[in-house]
This record gives structure tokens, sequence and C-alpha cells, in this order.
């Protein structure tokens, strides 16, 4: 019966001991005195996340939409502040881009042409805005994030 005990026991702090999670790794580096200098946490290489290759990927890949039959072209999603608009085959119709803050208040209002429409919110805090696009009777709503 002692036995058993000792055999769970021994079982549980291995179980225990694969399922906790890891203590980080610290790296140090001292001057010539031999006083530390900085401490920086070291990472595995499997546990690496590449976070500028992600933005990266992100800001590539814009939101290819229609409205109506118009395509459109709306990057970067989120953004930093600049928002951009394309319309690669616009029609002579009558085109504008509005953006509203998250109470409904009009901070942008713009008329659209074909390529190249910029919409600026750097002056504007972080958070959800609605940009609506009108291309003749049609009209389309996004959310914008900005950053």
């Amino acid at each position: 019966m002692k036995h058993i005990h000792i055999l769970a026991l021994l079982l549980s702090l291995v179980l225990f001991s694969a399922t906790a999670p890891a203590q980080p790794k610290y790296g140090f580096t001292y001057d010539a005195s031999g006083n530390r200098l900085t401490r920086a946490v070291v990472l595995l290489k499997s546990a690496t996340i590449c976070v500028d290759t992600l933005q990266v990927k992100q800001a590539e890949k814009p939101l290819n939409d229609q409205i109506g039959l118009q395509k459109t072209r709306i990057y970067p999603n989120p953004t930093k502040g600049l928002l951009l608009i394309d319309f690669p085959e616009l029609s002579n119709a009558e085109s504008t881009i509005s953006v509203f803050d998250p109470s409904g208040k009009l901070i942008v209002k713009k008329s659209a042409i074909s390529n190249g429409n910029e919409v600026d919110l750097s002056a504007h805090p972080p958070g959800f805005y609605i940009m609506v696009i009108h291309i003749g009777q049609e009209k389309k709503e996004w959310k914008i994030i900005k950053e």
C-alpha cells in the first residue's frame, strides 16, 4: 500500500511539472567592474513571434469590396492615421467619402476620385470610425480602426 502512495505522488509530480508554466530565463550584461547593466528576457526560438512581419502582411493585404458594380480597395485597416481608398474603374457618377466618429459626428467628407483617395485620421484619437462611400445611388459602410 505504501508503494502505491509513493507511485501516485511521483506520478502527480511528473504531471504537474509537465503542465506548469515555464519560468522565464533572463540574460544579463555587466560592465568591467562587474556591475549589472541590463537584464533581458531570453525567448526560445519556438516562442518568438515576429510582430513586424504580421503588421506588414496586414498592411499589404487591402480590403477588396464592391459598391454595386464598382470595385473598391481600402487599406490599411487598422490604420495609424492615413487611410487609402481606390476605385479602379470609377464611373462618372457623383462619389463621396464620409467618415463619422463613434458618436455619429461627421469628421471627414470629400469627393472621390478614381485612385489615390486619402482620408487622414491622424488628428483624431484611436478608436472605431464608420466610413460611408456613396457612388451614385449606391452606398456602403465600413468599420475603420485607428490605432
